[in-house]
């Protein structure tokens, strides 16, 4: 078995410098890249599963001479949206939750125990963020610098946990604001597909057998898609509740071994956290980020009253 390695995570200082210098911000573009591409993969399959999975068995009875059509349409999709895509979707998440450990490694200075089969090489990196002399610019352009909330002032360990807690409880937010947004969607559907049965007045035997029970697959999706967005966020915040305890000095101070087990445990949870779509994010990130950076601060002053 292999001993596990020695860290020591460098100053604040020359952290809050190292997540804004071009190693990092290639990775830190790249990273956000290759999740947007899986986002992609994730909204051709909800459309799919929207537009197709639910849509058919109004079709099939509004006219049933399309019914065999559209029936087989919605079975090859569904299909496809529990095998092929979700596969591409997972593959491309793998990559980036690879590259962004990287970042990760690169700015908190951390040693690398494990080699992922998931990160992509260098040149395929360097592909994805693009050309050296225009990172800075892109950086610039999504509001990228300064990527963690860190303070001088704080100690080396002390920036670390709160960077690793701000990461976790910014992703849970973003993942209640989805699974709220989803489950509310879901019920209008539901409410509206009700109220055009009842103005075209379909028998309610048509209406259970030919609208109904057929969309109960592509419902399952949603639920079990819902589901999953709750227990993610649920993790997520549960790491970042332990964190933050441990900084307000509840329990044994941070030590640096402390922080490769939750880095550890950050990887895990990118991997299987299912994306948040994009317009959500920005519409949430100006606040999610004023949140993080005032929490921040308050740990900040927790971890010096505690001795950190």
């Amino acid at each position: 078995m292999t001993p596990a390695p020695e860290y020591m995570p460098p100053s604040s200082s020359e952290m809050k410098a190292k997540q804004d210098e071009l190693d990092s911000l290639r990775l830190l573009i790249a990273q956000r890249r290759l999740y947007r591409k899986a986002k992609r993969w994730l909204g051709l399959r909800c459309f799919g599963m929207i537009v197709i999975g639910l849509a058919a068995p109004v079709v099939s009875v509004m006219n049933p001479e399309l019914a065999v059509w559209s029936g087989a349409v919605a079975g090859l999709w569904l299909f496809l949206g529990r095998t092929i895509l979700v596969l591409i979707q997972a593959s491309t998440t793998a990559k980036a939750a690879a590259t962004q450990e990287q970042f990760d490694f690169l700015v908190f200075g951390m040693p690398q125990s494990i080699e992922r089969s998931t990160l992509p090489s260098l040149e395929s990196i360097a592909m994805v963020a693009g050309p050296e002399e225009q990172l800075e610019a892109v950086a610039g352009k999504e509001d990228l610098f300064g990527w963690y909330p860190m303070s001088d002032s704080d100690s080396g360990v002390v920036s670390v946990a709160i960077s690793q807690r701000a990461n976790a409880s910014y992703a849970d937010r973003l993942l209640r604001t989805t699974a709220i947004a989803w489950g509310v969607a879901t019920v209008v559907w539901a409410i509206g597909l009700i109220i055009a049965s009842v103005l075209v007045e379909m028998a309610l035997l048509t209406f259970f057998a030919g609208v109904l029970l057929p969309l109960l697959p592509a419902f399952l999706d949603i639920v079990q898609y819902v589901i999953s967005i709750w227990r993610a966020a649920q993790d997520r915040g549960d790491l970042a509740r332990s964190i933050q305890e441990r900084l307000q000095g509840i329990g044994d101070p941070v030590e640096p071994g402390d922080l490769l087990v939750w880095q550890e445990q950050l990887h895990g949870l990118r991997l299987a956290t299912p994306e948040v779509p994009d317009f959500i994010y920005k519409i949430k990130r100006r606040a999610n980020e004023r949140a993080m950076h005032s929490a921040a601060r308050q740990l900040s002053d927790k971890a010096e009253e505690a001795g950190q």
